[in-house]
């Protein structure tokens, strides 16, 4: 019996000697990618310093040609708009860069799938925090994983259940560098040539977790002295922002400026700007960027 226990402890303490393993190497490679999405996101939550950052889902990523808004101001601005996430991720980046330095201006362009809305892809909004997961010991990161989900922080804490689905990626991007674009803007090719099939509207359902992430948010900024835009980027299609109204209320409630594109009649005009209606193209992205850049300028 004596025996038996002992190989059960012994077990135990291999698998724990293990998790430890895991938990540092996955640290380790973390912090010395070459590029890639790895170095990419550390960088900017643990390195770099940028004086204009750009928060938000695809569409920050794609609309904001930050190289065109730097040299445009002057200043370093940085795009870390990240497909498929919100302000769920957005506040978990603002909290770790914010534990470093702060921003001159930070601008968050408001999608309402993964800003406002329950999505029908949201899994309980799991899907915005697997980029933050690798860093939950970082102050404000643990809080927003918990906030998520009590069962995604304690599986945080094992680094084999932390990696297992990036240590590849991780490797690839410690070896060769993938060419991540350093400013962050992704410019899209291609444009909408004919009118986009009109759809039922859908019934939607607001979000209180998002939503009170949008007010944490500014919260966030204001107790830093960090100035904070809000924005509403075209959607082509778009007759009027009423899907935007609760932002815009959370806003005057905290007296946070809102520049609201959202609808803008000479972007309607001009479906030529669109890769496809949810995103504009690299021309797009210019013409939208220079209205951006004159609405900052005269803030700073």
């Amino acid at each position: 019996m004596k025996k038996y226990l002992l190989h059960i402890l012994l077990f135990f303490a291999i698998v724990a000697a293990v998790d430890v393993s895991v938990g540092a190497f996955g640290r380790y490679l973390q912090g010395h990618a070459n590029g890639g999405s790895t170095r990419q996101f550390d960088d900017l939550v643990m390195k770099d310093r940028h004086d204009v950052l750009i928060l938000g889902s695809s569409r920050a990523h794609h609309h904001y040609d930050t190289p065109f808004l730097s040299d445009t101001l002057g200043l370093d601005v940085y795009n870390a708009g990240f497909d498929g996430n919100g302000v769920v991720l957005a506040d978990g980046v603002l909290e770790m860069v914010l534990n470093r330095y702060k921003p001159r201006l930070v601008l968050f362009d408001i999608e309402p799938a993964f800003d406002v809305n329950v999505y029908d892809k949201d899994n309980h909004h799991t899907r915005y925090i697997k980029n933050l997961k690798p860093y939950y010991r970082e102050e404000g990161v643990s809080e927003i994983i918990k906030n998520v989900s009590v069962e995604e922080w304690r599986k945080v804490q094992s680094g084999l259940i932390r990696y297992n689905t990036e240590i590849l990626g991780m490797l690839v991007d410690n070896v060769i560098d993938r060419g991540v674009e350093r400013s962050g803007f992704q410019p899209l090719k291609g444009e909408m040539e004919k009118e986009p099939e009109p759809k039922a509207p859908k019934d939607v359902v607001r979000d209180s977790f998002k939503l009170a992430y949008i007010e944490k948010l500014i919260r966030l900024c204001q107790e830093n002295d960090v100035p904070l835009i809000l924005v509403g980027s075209p959607k082509y299609g778009q007759k009027n922002s009423e899907a935007l109204q609760l932002v815009k209320e959370i806003a005057k409630k905290y007296d946070v400026r809102f520049l609201d594109y959202y609808a803008e009649p000479s972007f309607m005009a001009h479906k030529e700007w669109f890769k496809e209606p949810m995103h504009l193209n690299s021309e797009g992205a210019r013409v939208f960027s220079k209205m951006i850049a004159q609405e900052i300028s005269e803030l700073l």
